[in-house]
Protein backbone atom coordinates (compact mmCIF):
# COMPACT_ATOMS: atom_id res chain seq x y z
CA UNK A 1 0.00 0.00 0.00
CA UNK A 2 0.88 3.41 -0.76
CA UNK A 3 0.74 4.69 3.11
CA UNK A 4 2.27 8.12 2.11
CA UNK A 5 -0.27 9.20 -0.06
CA UNK A 6 -3.02 6.75 2.05
CA UNK A 7 -2.00 9.16 5.14
CA UNK A 8 -2.65 12.28 2.97
CA UNK A 9 -6.37 11.48 3.48
CA UNK A 10 -6.38 11.34 7.02
CA UNK A 11 -5.47 14.67 9.12
CA UNK A 12 -5.09 12.48 12.68
CA UNK A 13 -4.63 8.76 14.18
CA UNK A 14 -6.20 7.67 17.40
CA UNK A 15 -2.86 6.04 19.30
CA UNK A 16 -3.60 3.76 22.94
CA UNK A 17 -1.24 5.34 24.69
CA UNK A 18 -1.12 2.11 27.59
CA UNK A 19 0.01 0.36 24.31
CA UNK A 20 3.34 2.40 24.16
CA UNK A 21 6.24 0.99 25.28
CA UNK A 22 9.86 2.64 25.40
CA UNK A 23 12.30 3.00 22.69
CA UNK A 24 10.66 2.36 19.98
CA UNK A 25 9.61 4.92 17.33
CA UNK A 26 6.96 6.77 19.05
CA UNK A 27 9.32 8.45 21.10
CA UNK A 28 9.53 11.88 20.83
CA UNK A 29 5.61 12.31 19.38
CA UNK A 30 3.86 15.70 18.96
CA UNK A 31 1.04 13.15 21.00
CA UNK A 32 -2.02 15.07 22.34
CA UNK A 33 -4.08 12.91 24.95
CA UNK A 34 -7.76 13.14 24.98
CA UNK A 35 -9.26 15.91 27.45
CA UNK A 36 -11.20 14.06 29.96
CA UNK A 37 -12.58 15.36 33.06
CA UNK A 38 -14.05 12.40 34.50
CA UNK A 39 -10.43 10.24 33.65
CA UNK A 40 -8.25 12.84 34.80
CA UNK A 41 -7.05 10.68 37.64
CA UNK A 42 -6.53 8.10 34.86
CA UNK A 43 -4.62 9.53 32.52
CA UNK A 44 -3.13 5.58 31.43
CA UNK A 45 -7.22 5.53 30.18
CA UNK A 46 -6.45 8.26 27.50
CA UNK A 47 -6.12 7.95 24.53
CA UNK A 48 -4.01 10.45 22.22
CA UNK A 49 -4.63 12.20 18.62
CA UNK A 50 -1.46 12.25 16.70
CA UNK A 51 -1.94 14.87 14.13
CA UNK A 52 -0.65 13.52 10.01
CA UNK A 53 1.25 16.29 9.13
CA UNK A 54 2.68 15.61 5.39
CA UNK A 55 6.62 16.54 6.09
CA UNK A 56 6.55 16.30 9.94
CA UNK A 57 9.93 14.23 10.84
CA UNK A 58 7.85 11.70 12.45
CA UNK A 59 5.92 10.83 9.47
CA UNK A 60 9.02 8.91 8.01
CA UNK A 61 9.18 6.80 10.45
CA UNK A 62 5.01 6.33 10.85
CA UNK A 63 4.96 5.07 7.30
CA UNK A 64 7.68 2.75 8.20
CA UNK A 65 6.35 1.60 10.77
CA UNK A 66 3.01 0.71 9.20
CA UNK A 67 4.84 -1.21 6.31
CA UNK A 68 6.73 -3.37 8.69
CA UNK A 69 3.23 -3.94 10.50
CA UNK A 70 1.65 -6.01 7.63
CA UNK A 71 3.98 -8.87 8.27
CA UNK A 72 4.12 -8.60 11.94
CA UNK A 73 1.00 -7.88 13.22
CA UNK A 74 2.42 -7.47 17.09
CA UNK A 75 4.16 -4.09 16.15
CA UNK A 76 1.92 -1.01 17.43
CA UNK A 77 -0.74 0.63 14.57
CA UNK A 78 -2.89 3.41 15.19
CA UNK A 79 -6.46 2.28 16.43
CA UNK A 80 -7.88 4.58 13.87
CA UNK A 81 -7.23 7.47 11.14
CA UNK A 82 -9.94 10.17 11.32
CA UNK A 83 -10.71 12.49 8.46
CA UNK A 84 -12.00 15.53 9.70
CA UNK A 85 -14.51 18.25 8.36
CA UNK A 86 -11.98 21.38 7.29
CA UNK A 87 -11.06 24.11 10.13
CA UNK A 88 -10.96 21.23 12.78
CA UNK A 89 -8.67 22.59 15.71
CA UNK A 90 -6.63 19.37 17.47
CA UNK A 91 -8.00 20.95 20.92
CA UNK A 92 -11.94 20.44 19.96
CA UNK A 93 -10.98 17.11 18.76
CA UNK A 94 -9.67 16.77 21.93
CA UNK A 95 -12.23 17.98 24.01
CA UNK A 96 -14.73 16.07 21.80
CA UNK A 97 -13.59 12.62 21.91
CA UNK A 98 -12.41 12.88 25.79
CA UNK A 99 -15.70 13.80 26.38
CA UNK A 100 -17.08 10.33 24.90
CA UNK A 101 -14.58 7.91 26.63
CA UNK A 102 -17.58 7.88 29.80
CA UNK A 103 -21.01 7.37 28.05
CA UNK A 104 -24.39 7.72 30.42
CA UNK A 105 -26.37 4.81 30.70
CA UNK A 106 -29.98 5.01 31.40
CA UNK A 107 -30.31 3.33 34.62
CA UNK A 108 -28.17 6.49 35.94
CA UNK A 109 -24.88 4.83 35.80
CA UNK A 110 -22.20 6.20 33.48
CA UNK A 111 -19.50 3.68 31.85
CA UNK A 112 -16.30 3.70 30.30
CA UNK A 113 -16.44 2.63 26.40
CA UNK A 114 -13.03 1.71 24.61
CA UNK A 115 -14.80 3.08 21.16
CA UNK A 116 -10.90 3.73 20.09
CA UNK A 117 -9.97 0.12 20.12
CA UNK A 118 -10.83 -1.17 16.48
CA UNK A 119 -12.41 -4.40 17.66
CA UNK A 120 -15.16 -2.38 19.97
CA UNK A 121 -15.77 0.46 16.76
CA UNK A 122 -17.46 -1.71 14.25
CA UNK A 123 -19.37 -2.97 17.30
CA UNK A 124 -20.77 0.17 19.12
CA UNK A 125 -21.31 1.24 14.79
CA UNK A 126 -23.85 -1.68 14.57
CA UNK A 127 -25.15 -1.19 18.10
CA UNK A 128 -25.48 2.23 18.50
CA UNK A 129 -28.60 4.15 16.42
CA UNK A 130 -27.08 5.93 14.07
CA UNK A 131 -28.57 9.48 15.18
CA UNK A 132 -26.98 8.86 18.25
CA UNK A 133 -23.36 7.49 16.81
CA UNK A 134 -23.24 10.77 15.12
CA UNK A 135 -22.57 12.20 18.37
CA UNK A 136 -18.89 10.31 18.90
CA UNK A 137 -18.31 11.22 15.36
CA UNK A 138 -18.98 15.32 16.03
CA UNK A 139 -16.41 16.83 13.37
CA UNK A 140 -15.20 13.50 12.15
CA UNK A 141 -16.19 12.62 8.54
CA UNK A 142 -14.59 8.96 8.45
CA UNK A 143 -12.93 6.63 10.81
CA UNK A 144 -10.97 4.21 9.54
CA UNK A 145 -9.77 0.80 11.69
CA UNK A 146 -6.86 -1.75 10.91
CA UNK A 147 -8.10 -4.75 10.13
CA UNK A 148 -4.90 -7.29 9.40
CA UNK A 149 -3.18 -6.01 6.62
CA UNK A 150 -6.43 -3.98 5.38
CA UNK A 151 -8.22 -0.73 6.43
CA UNK A 152 -11.67 -0.46 6.50
CA UNK A 153 -13.47 2.79 6.71
CA UNK A 154 -16.69 3.52 8.58
CA UNK A 155 -18.60 7.14 6.70
CA UNK A 156 -19.95 9.84 9.21
CA UNK A 157 -23.60 7.90 9.83
CA UNK A 158 -26.07 10.62 7.40
CA UNK A 159 -28.85 11.80 9.92
CA UNK A 160 -31.09 14.64 10.03
CA UNK A 161 -31.63 14.63 13.51
CA UNK A 162 -28.63 14.40 16.33
CA UNK A 163 -29.53 12.71 19.66
CA UNK A 164 -29.39 15.12 22.93
CA UNK A 165 -26.87 12.97 24.65
CA UNK A 166 -24.37 10.55 24.16
CA UNK A 167 -26.43 7.88 25.85
CA UNK A 168 -26.80 3.93 25.75
CA UNK A 169 -29.69 1.57 27.01
CA UNK A 170 -29.01 -1.14 29.30
CA UNK A 171 -29.45 -3.28 26.56
CA UNK A 172 -26.95 -1.76 24.66
CA UNK A 173 -24.18 -1.77 27.00
CA UNK A 174 -25.11 -5.47 27.68
CA UNK A 175 -24.25 -6.18 24.19
CA UNK A 176 -21.45 -3.65 24.42
CA UNK A 177 -20.00 -5.98 27.47
CA UNK A 178 -20.22 -9.03 24.86
CA UNK A 179 -17.69 -7.71 22.89
CA UNK A 180 -14.56 -9.07 24.75
CA UNK A 181 -16.41 -13.06 24.55
CA UNK A 182 -17.07 -12.53 20.78
CA UNK A 183 -13.71 -11.42 19.77
CA UNK A 184 -12.36 -14.94 21.91
CA UNK A 185 -14.53 -16.72 19.78
CA UNK A 186 -13.05 -14.97 16.97
CA UNK A 187 -9.63 -15.85 17.72
CA UNK A 188 -10.42 -19.13 18.47
CA UNK A 189 -12.13 -19.95 14.91
CA UNK A 190 -9.57 -18.47 13.89
CA UNK A 191 -7.19 -21.13 15.14
CA UNK A 192 -9.15 -24.04 13.93
CA UNK A 193 -8.83 -22.48 10.76
CA UNK A 194 -5.08 -22.26 10.77
CA UNK A 195 -5.45 -19.21 9.04
CA UNK A 196 -6.79 -15.27 9.42
CA UNK A 197 -10.16 -14.23 8.25
CA UNK A 198 -9.74 -13.84 4.16
CA UNK A 199 -12.09 -10.25 4.92
CA UNK A 200 -13.39 -7.89 6.93
CA UNK A 201 -16.85 -8.78 5.91
CA UNK A 202 -16.24 -12.80 6.49
CA UNK A 203 -15.04 -11.53 9.66
CA UNK A 204 -18.15 -8.93 10.58
CA UNK A 205 -20.54 -11.80 9.80
CA UNK A 206 -18.72 -14.10 11.95
CA UNK A 207 -18.90 -11.55 15.02
CA UNK A 208 -22.82 -11.31 14.65
CA UNK A 209 -23.42 -14.69 14.34
CA UNK A 210 -21.06 -15.54 17.59
CA UNK A 211 -23.31 -12.76 19.16
CA UNK A 212 -26.57 -14.31 18.19
CA UNK A 213 -25.70 -17.94 19.24
CA UNK A 214 -24.80 -16.88 22.47
CA UNK A 215 -28.05 -14.71 23.00
CA UNK A 216 -29.87 -18.26 21.60
CA UNK A 217 -27.41 -20.19 23.96
CA UNK A 218 -28.41 -18.30 27.21
CA UNK A 219 -32.56 -18.03 26.19
CA UNK A 220 -32.92 -21.09 24.92
CA UNK A 221 -31.45 -23.48 26.42
CA UNK A 222 -30.13 -21.87 30.03
CA UNK A 223 -26.64 -22.00 29.10
CA UNK A 224 -24.67 -19.19 31.47
CA UNK A 225 -20.92 -20.41 31.78
CA UNK A 226 -18.66 -18.37 29.45
CA UNK A 227 -16.67 -21.67 28.54
CA UNK A 228 -20.13 -23.24 26.96
CA UNK A 229 -21.57 -19.92 25.74
CA UNK A 230 -18.07 -19.38 23.89
CA UNK A 231 -17.96 -23.60 22.73
CA UNK A 232 -21.35 -22.96 21.51
CA UNK A 233 -20.97 -19.17 19.38
CA UNK A 234 -17.64 -21.37 18.20
CA UNK A 235 -20.31 -24.05 16.98
CA UNK A 236 -22.44 -21.57 15.41
CA UNK A 237 -19.50 -19.99 13.04
CA UNK A 238 -18.73 -22.91 11.78
CA UNK A 239 -21.59 -25.08 11.16
CA UNK A 240 -24.11 -22.24 10.87
CA UNK A 241 -26.20 -21.00 13.33
CA UNK A 242 -29.16 -23.26 13.14
CA UNK A 243 -27.27 -25.83 13.88
CA UNK A 244 -28.60 -26.55 17.62
CA UNK A 245 -32.16 -27.00 15.42
CA UNK A 246 -31.00 -30.74 14.53
CA UNK A 247 -32.76 -33.29 16.82
CA UNK A 248 -30.17 -35.24 18.19
CA UNK A 249 -28.29 -31.86 19.29
CA UNK A 250 -31.52 -30.34 20.48
CA UNK A 251 -32.35 -33.55 22.59
CA UNK A 252 -28.52 -32.71 23.98
CA UNK A 253 -28.98 -29.08 24.90
CA UNK A 254 -32.06 -30.12 26.92
CA UNK A 255 -30.40 -32.79 28.50
CA UNK A 256 -26.87 -30.92 29.10
CA UNK A 257 -24.11 -32.96 32.10
CA UNK A 258 -23.25 -31.11 35.08
CA UNK A 259 -19.90 -30.67 32.84
CA UNK A 260 -21.91 -28.28 30.47
CA UNK A 261 -22.04 -27.72 26.67
CA UNK A 262 -18.63 -27.80 25.64
CA UNK A 263 -17.85 -31.26 27.14
CA UNK A 264 -20.94 -32.69 26.14
CA UNK A 265 -20.31 -31.24 22.23
CA UNK A 266 -17.95 -33.70 21.49
CA UNK A 267 -20.64 -36.84 21.42
CA UNK A 268 -21.69 -35.04 18.09
CA UNK A 269 -19.91 -36.78 15.42
CA UNK A 270 -19.33 -35.54 11.98
CA UNK A 271 -22.07 -37.15 9.99
CA UNK A 272 -24.02 -34.78 12.48
CA UNK A 273 -22.48 -32.30 12.25
CA UNK A 274 -23.29 -32.33 8.39
CA UNK A 275 -26.71 -32.42 8.97
CA UNK A 276 -26.98 -29.38 11.35
CA UNK A 277 -24.99 -27.22 9.22
CA UNK A 278 -27.71 -28.53 6.09
CA UNK A 279 -30.34 -26.50 8.52
CA UNK A 280 -28.45 -23.08 8.34
CA UNK A 281 -28.64 -23.30 4.46
CA UNK A 282 -32.20 -24.28 4.52
CA UNK A 283 -33.60 -21.36 6.26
Amino acid sequence: MDYAGFLRTHQFALVDQAHLKPQEWHEGLPLLPLESYALKANPDLLPALLPLEPGAPYMDALIENLELAEDDPGLLTPCALLTVALGTEPEQLQRHLGKCLVVNLEVGRTAYVRYFDPTVFPWLARIIPPNRLSLLYGPILSWTIPFQKEWVSFPAPQTEHKAAAWVMTAEQWERVELIRLVDRVLTECEKVMGCPWESFEEYDHAAITAERAMMTAQTLYGIERLVDLQAFAVDSVFHGEHFHRHPFIQNLLRHLPPEGYKAASFEINQATWAEAKALTHSH
